[in-house]
């Protein structure tokens, strides 16, 4: 039982208690206490209801005393909680900012980048029938490190702010070069976590802080499509 229906329980038995000491007076004196206009009365009235109460009050007393301990408790761990689960969103971002910055990602990702401006037009798919399978590896290493941080965001695990400037300017790089053209034709569920992940940095970021992002980006992608001997194609978000 929840300690504050236990609670609520202790002071509706308590009512009802007053309710039968009165009651019981009532049946046994034949009379309403509040009726009698004889001092003396009132005193022994006042030591029958007293005796009577006071054992309760003193029980109703110590219910309110370990209520409130256990709510103290209670918000004490609560706060405790939010203070690690706060402390591990934060750990987990700069885990991933260490795992982005490794030697092995930092190879990966430089060597799929200049895959997918080198062949802008095709889909990874199509990349992966154009080159070694060891150098379009790469391009998946990538993506796979955005489906973790997708999957992370997803379910809370990430400390939102410390993604946004940590991944925000690198995620919406990778979208306008690559993801939202190279892998929208792809038939994976990469395509459909990278379109939620998407949304979650849009939702994190305003128009004013995206807005030098996506010129970069799309300085990048005309670049690559110039050399591909390609038309311009601009992403706007």
């Amino acid at each position: 039982m929840q300690p504050q229906r236990a609670i609520q329980l202790a002071i509706g038995f308590f009512l009802l208690y007053v309710l039968g000491v009165l009651g019981f007076f009532v049946w046994n004196f034949h009379a309403s206490p509040f009726e009698v206009k004889d001092p003396a009365a009132w005193g022994q009235f006042g030591d029958y209801f007293g005796g009577l109460l006071n054992p309760a009050l003193a029980a109703l007393n110590v219910a309110v005393i370990v209520y409130l301990a256990i709510e103290v408790q209670r918000l004490s761990e609560a706060q405790r909680d939010r203070k690690h689960e706060s402390a591990q969103r934060v750990q987990t971002a700069v885990e991933l900012h260490r795992e982005w910055n490794s030697e092995g990602l930092y190879q990966s990702r430089t060597s799929a980048g200049k895959l997918v401006r080198r062949f802008p037009e095709l889909s990874y798919f199509e990349i992966e029938n154009d080159v070694p399978y060891e150098e379009a590896s790469h391009i998946w290493v990538v993506v796979g490190f955005f489906q973790r941080l997708e999957f992370l965001a997803r379910h809370g695990k990430l400390d939102s702010e410390m993604v946004r400037e940590l991944f925000g300017e690198l995620f919406i790089w990778w979208w306008v070069v690559s993801f939202s053209t190279q892998l929208e034709r792809c038939d994976c569920d990469a395509r459909a976590q990278m379109m939620r992940l998407k949304d979650w940095f849009y939702a994190l970021t305003s128009e004013k802080q995206r807005t030098p992002w996506l010129e970069r980006a799309n300085r990048d992608l005309q670049k690559a499509r110039e050399q591909a001997n390609l038309p311009p194609f601009v992403v706007l978000g």
